[in-house]
């Protein structure tokens, strides 16, 4: 499938990555450590299957407190300029409340405490266990990645407390 996009030589800060996002839309632009780009559409099976695991981490929100975020969120991720958007991610409250008015303003400077990845028929599962130790490395209490080919799921870390989630929920959306 060909794709044009309207991609800058250089992607300079976080300005150019949301203008870049903005003028494509459809697709899910993400800065690697390295300060390479990184660009997936979303098929419409992907995106049925991240929403899963948003509502999912959006209920755990209602009772624990803290936020879940969508696909279309970006996290600053570490000390290298990485942006990553998980397919799903939830913050607790006592980090969002760390987090002062010029952080909160941007992509905020944390890896999420939980990510979710649903790997696209795209994706080559390993990749998709890659990000899952980038997030663990870089601070994620519990991350997971699943395999919607193979129903196969990895958990890196410890769900916190009244966090259970449905795999087969989101694998079947």
């Amino acid at each position: 499938m060909a794709v044009s996009l309207k991609l800058p030589l250089v992607l300079v800060d976080d300005a150019d990555l949301v203008r870049v996002s903005a003028e494509n839309p459809g697709y899910q632009f993400e800065r690697e450590e390295d300060g390479t780009l990184t660009v997936s559409p979303t098929f419409t099976n992907g995106g049925a299957r991240s929403g899963e695991a948003y509502f999912q981490l959006r209920l755990h929100a209602n009772s624990a407190g803290g936020r879940a975020f969508d696909s279309n969120t970006g996290f600053a991720i570490g000390p290298h300029g990485a942006i990553k958007s998980p397919d799903a991610a939830w913050v607790s409250r006592a980090r969002i409340d760390a987090l002062n008015e010029t952080e909160l303003a941007g992509f905020w400077p944390l890896c999420p405490d939980v990510a979710i990845e649903v790997a696209s028929a795209s994706d080559a599962f390993d990749d998709v266990i890659a990000k899952l130790e980038l997030y663990v490395r870089h601070g994620a209490a519990y991350a997971v990645a699943i395999d919607p080919r193979t129903r196969g799921v990895v958990e890196r870390g410890r769900s916190p407390d009244g966090l259970s989630l449905d795999f087969d929920a989101i694998i079947d959306a």
